[in-house]
């Protein structure tokens, strides 16, 4: 066996295999897990929930405030502030068409100095703040009665200095197969890397939507880096660096996801590029805190969880050139290709259990694992581009659009890569070297079927 076929095989079967099961374990644990919340204080400390906005339909703006009226806190004790980033006259329109529902205190504000992205919108935001609590909830975020009150309650029992909240999925659109897939996938990605790591006494990091902080907790480390992308998992560096204890709760969260190619796209390369904007930036600060070596391997880790995206990729192009050199099969592993075989079918046991669990028949499980699966790998390149981006000096934000799919280019590049995998397959399976044949094949049709797919959408 040469280094080539050793190197890919790492790539493609070891560390993909090694990364689902870890996850599995983490699942488990997290998903088995009972909070037991024994404390009920009888006063309320003042809350302030930060809602960033830019380019939102005043109704869905209005829809929060009317569904945060509803929840169980004293509204003299709770404030929401909303940080425009939209133009001088779109925020008058909305302040025109917002009605604060009565007695929940709303002040909005519009940022005419436009440091950074989200981070400086939450930076503004807190310095206007008045809270003992910080909440941070995007515009589509819709929360239970009990909800925060649960967060606050876990805070206090657990001494906790920031508690995530449970991310359940929702979307408009009933009939999208990556909507429901992306539901399933965040019901078992909550469940793995925040409560599962939290219950094994791992760091865990904020989320974006859904975290509430204790103010204090915020002032000893600093308000939102307006120069990073990705500001929950910065700031939640800089905790972990000052030993502030992140838990996670299953205090529910809905947050709208995806439900088209493009919305997918944006959302998933934005995420990959600020995971690793976060582990360059603030690799010292995980490096240098408090945590044991464990949790600090686990951070960095957590915060690599894009690479072996882009690794298979750029190992699947390889292995596709190398087709053409007619050197024999450097996936021809059966022991290895077993291993894959065996994580990827735990993974799909899992899912299609979490599907059924939640409410979604056998046959749309299936489909929407199809669509979810085949949408990861080919948005593979811009993965791989994005990782690159992020060490870039200027980087870009884009908000995730929500609702109607978009028109976009990226389906070319995807088909044509999609083509290449595949005639390389078919070129390793007529030379009789199954195994590279057989995974390039499993490999260039997600991208084939997402082309095809993404044609449906947009009709």
């Amino acid at each position: 066996m040469n280094s080539f076929s050793i190197i890919t095989q790492t790539i493609v079967f070891v560390i993909p295999s090694l990364i689902l099961l870890y996850q599995y374990i983490f699942f488990k644990l997290g998903y088995n897990r009972i909070d037991a919340i024994n404390v009920n204080p009888k006063d309320l400390p003042l809350l302030s929930i930060i809602v960033p906005t830019k380019g939102e339909r005043p109704e869905l703006i209005q829809g929060l405030l009317d569904n945060l009226a509803e929840v169980d806190w004293n509204k003299s004790r709770m404030e929401v502030i909303i940080v425009s980033d939209d133009s001088p006259e779109y925020f008058e329109e909305m302040k025109e068409k917002i009605v604060p529902p009565q007695g929940l205190e709303v002040r909005m504000y519009r940022r005419e100095k436009k440091l950074g992205f989200k981070s400086g919108a939450l930076a503004y935001g807190f310095e206007k703040s008045r809270g003992d609590l910080i909440l941070t909830l995007d515009v589509d975020a819709r929360v239970r009665k009990d909800s925060i009150k649960k967060a606050y309650f876990h805070m206090l029992q657990f001494g906790c200095d920031a508690v995530t909240m449970k991310w359940i999925g929702y979307s408009h659109n009933g009939y999208s197969l990556l909507a429901k897939g992306i539901m399933v996938s965040t019901i078992i990605a909550d469940n793995s890397i925040l409560r599962g790591r939290d219950r094994a006494n791992l760091k865990v990091f904020p989320v974006g939507c859904g975290t509430l902080f204790k103010k204090s907790a915020i002032e000893e480390v600093g308000p939102w880096d307006y120069n990073m992308i990705q500001d929950d998992l910065e700031i939640g560096a800089r905790l972990i660096n000052h030993g502030k204890r992140i838990c996670s709760s299953d205090s529910i969260v809905f947050v709208e996801v995806p439900d088209n190619l493009l919305a997918f796209y944006i959302q998933q390369t934005r995420w990959a590029m600020g995971s690793i904007e976060v582990l360059t930036r603030r690799f010292k600060q995980i490096i240098t805190s408090k945590a044991n070596i464990l949790q600090k391997i686990d951070a960095l880790l957590f915060l690599l969880q894009y690479v072996p995206i882009a690794l298979t990729f750029i190992a699947a192009l390889l292995i596709s050139v190398y087709s053409f050199l007619d050197k024999g099969d450097p996936l021809n592993s059966i022991p290895l290709f077993t291993l894959w075989a065996i994580a990827l079918g735990i993974y799909a046991y899992n899912f299609i259990k979490v599907a059924r669990d939640s409410g979604i028949k056998l046959i749309e499980a299936l489909r929407s694992l199809g669509k979810i699966s085949a949408y990861a790998v080919s948005i593979s390149p811009f993965i791989t581009l994005s990782i690159f981006s992020a060490l870039k000096k200027s980087r870009n934000y884009i908000i995730t659009p929500k609702g109607k799919a978009g028109k976009t280019k990226i389906v070319y590049i995807i088909l044509a890569f999609g083509l290449l995998f595949l005639f390389a397959s078919i070129n390793y399976l007529l030379h009789q070297e199954f195994i590279s044949g057989l995974w390039l094949l499993y490999y260039s049709l997600a991208y084939i079927f997402t082309f095809s797919s993404y044609k449906q959408e947009i009709k």
